[in-house]
């Protein structure tokens, strides 16, 4: 038996798609309440959210559109600046896959989430036509590492032999080039992503686009080994690339005694082109090792007789008010939260001073990439989520049904906001505008 799945969108429920700008795209949110008192050591002066005697949503904005038609593609150009992705619209998703012959269909009960492109004014340049637009992040040496590429994620009925149809394309953050929707997975070592195709795999230079490709023949993969091959990485091990290189498969020697750790697993190495075979446990324990190197955390903690002691490189923060029911959750810059293991509760304390700052059932922290010294708290109650600078002014409130889904991004002072269902919005967090607000939600 066979089974084949194809993720497909509902095109007609699309709500965004290429509809016109919204209103005003000099005015939006910020004209709705009166500036905050006082400023955050941030600078930001803005309460764009007093809203809690509002009840409707914000108008739809944006700063136009860069292209005067509807744009289902990102055209390569070098004046558009750093590009920001979007949530533009939603539509439901179904899976179709054959199972003894019959037809079988399971349709969603969530709406998926359509994204497209814009530049840092709010300007759209491409509608929302991709499943994802995700800028490439990842943990390296205990530290984030941000790349100067964006991964775009599309679904063709065309591809639906591999990855349920869904294909990605790399392009640079400033939209300059793009690569074709050819890879169904990636990794990166550094500035360098590594990436599968069907054909093969390709190398890729973050910064400059340049790539080396190999066909699964030049690898000696042969062509009935691909699909399984294939599916061992993306579902089974994952796509690494260590020191050592990166594993594509693996096989039972005749004298094997069919175990996992006994199987020999298949390594290419991108920088000479060389092909070798370990065990599976010495790459199982290559990994391990990388994951210690890339997960480590800088940050500690230990008990006192007066509390907690939180330990960030070498450095010691005692916290007062402590309880031994409380663990380190997250900390960034010179704050920490804490997690109550009795009652759920989480508290923010500033490290420099060890005060408790704020208690609630959803907390977190939104550090800027490209400004590593930012660092915004943020806190959601029962309807609303608040945006605090690091003096704790608060500087955003948007009212959502569901704060604890809320997922915030901030780079180089662009914040941008999606509650998973009603709403996106993007802050100009220097400029004190929204540059770019869309209602969501496809009714009833």
């Amino acid at each position: 038996m066979k089974k084949r799945c194809l993720a497909l969108l509902l095109s007609v429920l699309l709500l965004a798609g290429c509809a016109p700008s919204g209103p005003a795209a000099s005015s939006g949110p910020a004209e709705a309440s009166a500036p905050a008192e006082g400023k955050g050591a941030s600078g930001v002066q803005v309460d764009w959210s007093r809203l809690e005697e509002r009840t409707g949503r914000l108008p739809d904005t944006d700063g136009g559109r860069w292209y005067p038609d509807c744009t289902d593609h990102l055209i390569p150009g070098p004046d558009y600046g750093p590009l920001v992705p979007y949530v533009g619209g939603q539509a439901y998703s179904f899976n179709r896959w054959e199972w003894e012959g019959e037809v079988q269909e399971y349709f969603s009960d969530w709406p998926t989430a359509l994204y497209g492109l814009m530049t840092r004014e709010g300007k759209i340049v491409v509608d929302p036509v991709y499943q994802h637009v995700t800028p490439y992040t990842c943990r390296q040496g205990g530290e984030d590492l941000t790349l100067p590429v964006l991964l775009l994620a599309q679904v063709d009925e065309a591809w639906k032999d591999s990855n349920s149809g869904l294909r990605y394309a790399v392009a640079a953050e400033d939209g300059s080039w793009i690569t074709d929707f050819a890879f169904v997975t990636y990794t990166n070592r550094e500035d360098r992503l590594f990436l599968l195709r069907p054909e093969g795999c390709t190398v890729l230079d973050s910064a400059t686009g340049a790539r080396q490709d190999w066909s699964w023949a030049e690898l000696g993969v042969s062509e009935d080994e691909v699909p399984e091959m294939l599916t061992f990485v993306q579902f089974v091990t994952g796509l690494t690339w260590l020191d050592q290189g990166v594993c594509l498969g693996q096989r039972a020697d005749e004298d094997s005694d069919g175990s996992w750790e006994n199987a020999q697993a298949r390594i290419f190495q991108p920088d000479t082109g060389e092909i070798f075979w370990v065990e599976q446990s010495q790459w199982d324990q290559w990994c391990g090792e990388d994951a210690d190197r890339r997960w480590h955390r800088n940050e500690t903690m230990t008990w006192s007789d007066s509390g907690m002691v939180v330990t960030v490189e070498g450095r010691d923060y005692p916290l007062e008010d402590t309880s031994p029911d409380f663990w380190l959750y997250f900390q960034r810059g010179d704050f920490a939260i804490l997690d109550s293991q009795d009652s759920g509760m989480e508290y923010l304390y500033r490290l420099s001073t060890g005060e408790r700052l704020l208690e609630g059932g959803r907390l977190g922290l939104i550090a800027d990439p490209a400004r590593p010294e930012a660092v915004f708290p943020e806190a959601g109650t029962q309807g609303s989520w608040t945006l605090y600078s690091d003096s704790l002014e608060p500087l955003l409130t948007l009212h959502t049904v569901q704060p604890r889904w809320m997922q915030c991004s901030l780079r180089d002072g662009l914040l941008s906001c999606w509650d998973d269902g009603s709403f996106f919005g993007c802050w100009d967090l220097d400029r004190e505008t929204c540059i770019f607000y869309r209602n969501l939600g496809l009714g009833d």
